[in-house]
């Protein structure tokens, strides 16, 4: 019994100092952008899928509000930059066929984190970036394609 109390005693104390340590320690600093909406990346069968997964931007905007741009990165290409656009224009001029998809899964004409996605046919071999801007130009979703330590 001694031995259990002993046990439960150390993990109660292991999770509290790594909690203490979590509340004290201050983040890592880290200067790049952070998207309203996040778009992951998953790549297989020659394709490359974006889905909107996660965001903090509300409301949800309309479809025909929106622009995209496909940027393109290649081997020493800065990756805060803005890439190679190779495609862009509105939102709503994407369909659900041909080499760039959009699926407004819901059909309910806005942007929706969570069940809208892109499929990219054939994607080039490199980095790959799509941006969806508001209608200011600013962007509000995108892949990130690098990350803080």
């Amino acid at each position: 019994m001694i031995v259990v109390v002993a046990v439960a005693a150390t993990v109660t104390v292991g999770i509290f100092a790594v909690y203490l340590y979590s509340v004290v320690t201050p983040p890592t600093p880290c200067n790049l952008p952070t998207p309203q909406i996040w778009l992951r990346t998953v790549s297989g069968s020659g394709e490359l899928v974006f889905l909107t997964e996660y965001s903090t931007y509300y409301p949800q905007p309309l479809v025909s509000d929106l622009d995209y741009e496909l940027a393109r990165y290649v081997q020493g290409d800065d990756f805060s930059g803005p890439g190679t656009v190779v495609r862009s224009g509105s939102l709503s001029s994407l369909n659900t066929t041909g080499t760039f998809q959009f699926h407004d899964m819901a059909a309910e004409g806005e942007f929706s984190p969570g069940n809208d996605f892109f499929i990219l046919l054939n994607p080039p071999a490199a980095t790959v970036q799509l941006r969806i801007l508001n209608g200011t130009g600013a962007a509000i979703a995108w892949n990130p394609i690098q990350g803080c330590i």
